[in-house]
């Protein structure tokens, strides 16, 4: 019988295939900074499966509701379905996963904290990542953060129209509920000092106080009081503090946080605002969907053009005197402005805010011999995270490049890591060697891949949401999450040949849709091409391919369980393209009585032998309902799919049993009300054969 269970060298065959996966990653996981597993979350959302995805995103990310909101997303950047049609909207599956599962909702892996005390410096994202790494170790640590609010800048800066506090909450009580605990409004360096910690009992002492303030310039005028650094000017606005803004507000700066002030100025009431750069439109370092976004709600953009002074009359600030730049960069790409003081003007307005970098706050190495350099940061061995002191490390933008949320993750748990061997008494020695990833996808492969288009995400219009500080945007349905996520075409996840079995027979190559495998003496199949349409698989005669991401014998005994709870029930397996978020979660209501049913990805993964277990396992009947025309991503999928139930109606018959016990649906296209109505005649036409 075909896809019958593995003998013990077949499963070691198939681990080897799963270490295979590891060694060879999707573009997506490679790129993304924390490695978290892209496909295995965004497969898991495909299938309505909230929980499992929140856990695998957790699993490397502890900011998944933040990041779904914020993040600059490289693993779309690195899509391979952008050869196709567009990048599979993976920020916005995560941010639909995490936002329903809540902090409740992922799993909480609470070790025993038997070990040592840590201390760390810092509530934002690098020092609360690590916190839970430590947590997980058994270590007990305690985070120390300024600020009443934990969460650094997430919670002190980025305007609630793009996070929302209760978003930001989500992750934080997560990382908590590990056993970390935080206390806010210390100050290391006043309240505290980084010895005294020491002396207190904590074996070491972790800095990840971020980049709290903002650079100014010394420029004539910049001391007045319509004035703000840029920083201090979001932090009273994310803290409802009494902040006062002009009609005419000139942002100097051309970065995220610019955008971010120059938008939150428009919603305190600015009639005009403008954001001023030294660089071009091109050259502007703000994210171009940040910069889109705030054109949208009025945002115009002054290029080339640098501060001189403040132009003050009276009380009043008059204008902002500018000059010429004639470049941003000298030939090695490095930050050389030059300027051209004939061209010089004065651009009216009557507020500035300075947004032109942030510089860390040093003021908690008061008190201790953590030593700084000459350039205001804190010297450390970026190998080990270790400072000066011994027990004294450091992380994310305190010692690095300013970065995104899910960078200073990777920061923090790189820290964790490293502390955690330092107390142990081993060599810190941090191994980031990465699998390679998979290239672009072919052209002649990307030509045969189904082009569905892009789920968009509803936004307010811009008219609308620049009057208030509500979210700009909605979140995904269920529905939309989950049909976004199967536009993924699992990269690398597909099939796998047991050379040693393979019999060189051509099927797979007969049946495979986008003609990958390559037959000589064995079959061989390219991971980078491969489509993991799963057809291969269910008709290798020889039992000669495996999936490299997904357990047929998995799902063979997920079906056995169900049929064991339910006596002895039909089952229905359902094309899950066309089905709703409740039939995944098991909440359906309109359930057909004696009928389970199993909703697949894709039906050409549905193996005759699949068909056959559920009789083994004791089921009276099998329902398949195919997928409505054009809606399932693998061609073929449907005349693969009917052929098979076909083959299983001839087995059955052979040995005597009816083959009206197999029924055939195929009435999605009317729509569900059809489909299922056809559902309930087909088991009444089994319960009666």
């Amino acid at each position: 019988m075909r896809g019958a269970d593995l003998t013990s060298g077949e499963a070691a065959k198939l681990s080897s295939a799963r270490e295979l996966m590891e060694r060879e990653w999707a573009p997506c996981r490679h790129n993304c900074p924390v490695h978290a597993d892209v496909r295995a979350y965004i497969e898991l959302a495909a299938r309505g499966q909230w929980q499992a995805a929140i856990d695998v995103i957790r699993e490397r990310l502890p900011f998944a509701s933040v990041c779904g909101r914020i993040c600059h997303h490289p693993c779309e950047a690195n899509c391979r379905r952008k050869g196709v049609d567009e990048a599979v909207a993976i920020r916005e599956v995560k941010r639909f996963v995490s936002e329903t599962q809540g902090a409740a909702g992922a799993t909480v892996h609470k070790a025993a904290q038997t070990k040592a005390k840590v201390a760390i410096v810092g509530a934002g994202p690098a020092g609360l990542a690590a916190a839970l790494d430590l947590a997980k170790m058994g270590y007990r640590p305690t985070v120390l953060e300024k600020f009443p609010v934990a969460g650094g800048i997430p919670a002190t800066a980025i305007p609630t129209y793009r996070l929302p506090r209760k978003v930001l909450q989500q992750d934080i009580d997560w990382i908590c509920a590990h056993g970390v605990t935080v206390q806010t409004g210390v100050e290391v360096g006043k309240d505290k000092t980084i010895d005294g910690l020491l002396k207190e009992g904590y074996a070491a002492v972790l800095v990840a106080t971020g980049l709290s303030r903002s650079r100014m310039l010394p420029m004539p005028g910049a001391d007045h009081k319509m004035v703000y650094p840029v920083l201090e000017f979001l932090q009273k606005a994310a803290f409802a503090q009494p902040v006062t803004v002009g009609k005419d507000v000139l942002v100097i700066g051309g970065g995220n946080v610019a955008m971010d002030a120059a938008r939150t100025a428009a919603r305190m009431g600015a009639a005009r605002v403008r954001a001023m750069c030294l660089e071009n439109e091109q050259e502007m370092p703000a994210w171009s969907w940040e910069q889109e976004e705030a054109r949208d709600e009025g945002v115009s953009f002054i290029y080339r053009r640098g501060p001189v002074e403040v132009v003050v009359k009276g009380d009043t600030i008059a204008g902002l005197k500018t000059r010429k730049v004639t470049r941003v960069f000298d030939e090695q790409r490095r930050f050389s402005p030059q300027y051209d003081d004939a061209d010089v003007n004065v651009i009216e307005c009557d507020t500035v805010i300075l947004a032109i970098g942030q510089m860390a706050d040093m003021g908690f190495t008061q008190g201790s011999g953590v030593k700084v350099s000459d350039r205001g940061r804190v010297e450390f061995d970026p190998a080990t995270h270790q400072t000066s002191q011994t027990h004294v490390f450091a992380c994310g933008e305190i010692v690095t490049a300013p970065g995104s949320v899910v960078e200073a993750c990777r920061s923090g748990q790189r820290a964790a890591a490293a502390i955690d061997m330092h107390l142990t008494g081993r060599p810190i020695v941090i191994d980031e060697t990465l699998p390679p990833a998979i290239g672009e996808i072919a052209p002649k492969t990307a030509e045969k891949v189904l082009k569905v288009t892009r789920t968009p995400v509803p936004v307010r219009p811009a008219a609308v949401r620049k009057n208030d500080t509500s979210p700009i945007d909605e979140n995904y349905s269920a529905e939309a999450a989950m049909r976004e996520a199967r536009r993924c075409m699992t990269c690398g996840g597909g099939a796998e040949v047991l050379v040693d079995k393979c019999a060189a027979c051509l099927t797979c190559k007969r049946v495979c849709p986008f003609d990958i495998p390559v037959v000589t003496d064995v079959a061989r199949i390219d991971s980078a091409l491969c489509q993991a349409c799963g057809m291969c698989i269910s008709d290798c005669p020889a039992n000669a391919i495996i999936a490299r991401s997904w357990d047929v014998r998995g799902q063979i005994a997920e079906t056995a369980a169900k049929i064991a709870a339910a006596g002895k029930p039909i089952v229905a397996f359902v094309c899950g393209h066309h089905s709703p978020a409740a039939a995944w979660s098991g909440t359906l209501e309109d359930t057909i009585p004696g009928v389970i049913e199993i909703y697949l990805q894709s039906m050409s993964r549905l193996g005759t032998a699949q068909m056959l277990h559920a009789f083994g396992a004791g089921a009276r009947g099998v329902i398949v309902v195919e997928c409505s025309s054009g809606a399932d991503r693998y061609p073929h999928a449907t005349e693969r799919i009917e052929h098979r139930v076909a083959t299983v109606k001839e087995m059955l018959a052979e040995i005597g049993i009816s083959a009206e016990r197999v029924q055939l649906v195929t009435k999605a296209d009317q729509g569900r009300e059809a489909m299922r109505a056809a559902m309930a005649e087909a088991a009444d036409r089994i319960a009666a054969s």
